[in-house]
């Protein structure tokens, strides 16, 4: 599975604040590192829905390109 910048980058913030999260909430109480938490899991949501939207992307553009080559194909023979 390839990733994109932008995905490794979201993936990378949000496995970020999941290590912060856990500092903090041994150090505070889960009230104060709530906010933390909500960070890590919009994340981790971003990530899915950019990826998800990624490969909705490629699912449209692979049939048509496909095709394209297979006239070509034809049109050569």
């Amino acid at each position: 599975m390839k990733l994109k910048l932008s995905e490794i980058l979201i993936l990378a913030a949000g496995a970020g604040f999941l290590i912060i999260w856990i500092a903090e909430y041994m150090r505070t109480s889960f009230a104060e590192s709530y906010w933390l938490l909500m960070l890590f899991l919009g994340c981790l949501l971003a990530f899915q829905f950019t990826k998800n939207r990624r490969l909705d992307r490629e699912k449209a553009v692979s049939p048509t390109i496909k095709q394209m080559v297979e006239t070509r194909k034809k049109k050569k023979k």
